[in-house]
């Protein structure tokens, strides 16, 4: 039985070193990786045998941290977005041809979110990065929500999980097109 439980400062160093991280959210456990490092990003595509046509959440510090990779956005949407955030919430953005090309897809938006939940805010003061954020199980499976069966349920080695509380929240972030505020998850 694997236990790689880590405190705040090994998680970030687990990150950096380019390593997968399950981590609490709002309201479930997530795999995690160091978005901008495309091999991390294809191993959690690897593990979790996803589709590489569906894409990952991307848990940001802030809107600012992330602007430089989207397109403009007019004051109006940062209204929008500031009611919500930091929040359960996480928003389809178009981006821009900064973004790297192994986080970009056909439908030219990323989903970020900025999480209220305080064990990622925490996480967020010391890694300057930002995470890939995804459901822990195989794709289409049942989520997992015990650390301790992530460990031992993936069949990859080099995985730790950062040891803190679970949100409160029944049900994962809602997310919203903010370009047609359409809802495409509740």
């Amino acid at each position: 039985m694997k236990n790689n439980a880590l405190n705040i400062n090994s998680s970030v160093e687990w990150l950096n070193a380019g390593k997968i991280l399950a981590h609490p959210t709002e309201s479930i456990w997530g795999l995690g990786c160091d978005a901008l490092n495309e091999e991390a990003v294809k191993l959690i595509f690897k593990i979790k045998k996803r589709d590489k046509k569906k894409n990952f959440i991307l848990l940001v510090k802030s809107l600012e941290s992330f602007e430089k990779y989207l397109e403009e956005i007019n004051t109006e949407d940062k209204i929008f977005l500031n009611k919500h955030w930091p929040g359960p919430y996480t928003f389809l953005i178009k981006y821009n041809e900064k973004l790297p090309t192994h986080l970009k897809n056909a439908s030219g938006k990323i989903a970020i979110r900025v999480s209220n939940h305080l064990p990622i805010r925490h996480l967020f003061e010391s890694f300057s990065g930002f995470m890939v954020s995804t459901s822990a199980n195989i794709s289409g499976e049942e989520n997992i929500n015990n650390p301790n069966h992530i460990m031992n349920y993936f069949e990859y080695e080099e995985m730790a999980y950062y040891d803190e509380i679970l949100g409160d929240n029944k049900s994962p972030s809602t997310i919203i097109d903010l370009e047609s505020r359409a809802i495409i998850r509740e």
